[in-house]
């Protein structure tokens, strides 16, 4: 159930400051953690980092504490990195050190042991099973689709079927978030055009930025039902929250709300599945409900391919 209301200043003075009262695990990405560490001067030049400095500022009270996990999980997948395994562990333990520089009243989640013992043991694994494929599938829908111009809506259903193929020849679930981020952006959603970052050149795009910011969805995902499952037990934290500073990965993130996640290992390979309740309608913001329900039918009409990450 969703519930409006206008409230006057007073009130929504009152219940920010109740929602900032509940004890939350924070989830910040490298750009969040990057502005940490900037300083006044830097801050005074940049209005937008230092409102989400300021805003940081504001949650720092000791019910409350900050995960640097997220962050680490973007630097370890990201193929392009050249820095050497001393030299990004140095990286790493620099963040922590300013993250608990900042923080005077909240907590840092995770201890510097854990943090590079997690680093050590995924650093070169494959984050997720089919990231290849991943990458092949933005790199599709920048280069062949060209979605970053607009497509006339009488052209529109056909490009999302051959979309959808695109994803099947790929073994990529048609129901997994890089798909209807696709679709998103062929029906006019600006935040996921935002998130995707499409380029007028193949050379121009980052498939591996894109699929960063894609892939904080389903990791989020895990954590959030973890640590909202064990507050509901009694433990630390009632909530999990993350702060971006991406306007593209804020403007989707609340499309997809994660109700299970399944974890499954084998002496031959080990995965996760997600479950996500997915506000489709507000994802594809341009759609018309007849072409809405062609499409729908598509999406459930799988080909086959177990939604794995």
């Amino acid at each position: 159930m969703t519930l409006s209301m206008q409230l006057t200043a007073e009130q929504l003075a009152v219940m920010k400051e109740w929602h900032a009262s509940v004890p939350t695990l924070y989830f910040l990405d490298i750009c969040v953690v990057g502005a940490t560490k900037l300083s006044d001067a830097a801050l005074e030049r940049d209005a937008r980092k230092k409102r989400l400095v300021e805003h940081l500022q504001n949650l720092d009270r000791p019910q409350h504490a900050f995960s640097y996990l997220l962050a680490v999980l973007e630097k370890i997948s990201d193929s392009r990195g050249v820095a050497t395994d001393a030299e990004l562990e140095e990286q790493i333990l620099g963040d922590l050190t300013a993250l608990r520089a900042f923080f005077k009243n909240a907590r840092v989640y995770e201890p510097d042991e854990f943090v590079i013992q997690f680093l050590r043991e995924l650093r070169r694994q494959p984050i997720e099973l089919q990231r290849s494929n991943y990458l092949s599938f933005l790199e599709a829908i920048n280069n062949r689709f060209a979605l970053k111009d607009p497509v006339a809506p009488a052209l529109r259903l056909q490009k999302a079927k051959e979309i959808l193929d695109e994803a099947d020849s790929l073994s990529i679930s048609r129901q997994q978030p890089v798909v209807a981020l696709a679709l998103a952006c062929l029906y006019g959603n600006r935040a996921a055009k935002k998130l995707m970052k499409f380029k007028s050149t193949a050379e121009k795009f980052n498939a591996e930025n894109a699929l960063a910011d894609i892939m904080a969805i389903p990791r989020l995902a895990r954590f959030k039902l973890e640590i909202e499952y064990m507050g509901r037990q009694g433990g630390r934290y009632l909530r999990l929250d993350f702060i971006t500073d991406d306007d593209g990965l804020i403007g989707v993130l609340d499309c997809f709300e994660p109700t299970a996640v399944k974890h499954e290992n084998s002496s031959d390979v080990s995965g996760t599945q997600y479950t996500f309740t997915v506000k489709l309608k507000r994802l594809l913001t341009e759609i018309g409900p007849d072409e809405y329900e062609e499409l729908l039918d598509l999406l459930i009409a799988e080909s086959g391919v177990a939604p794995e990450m």
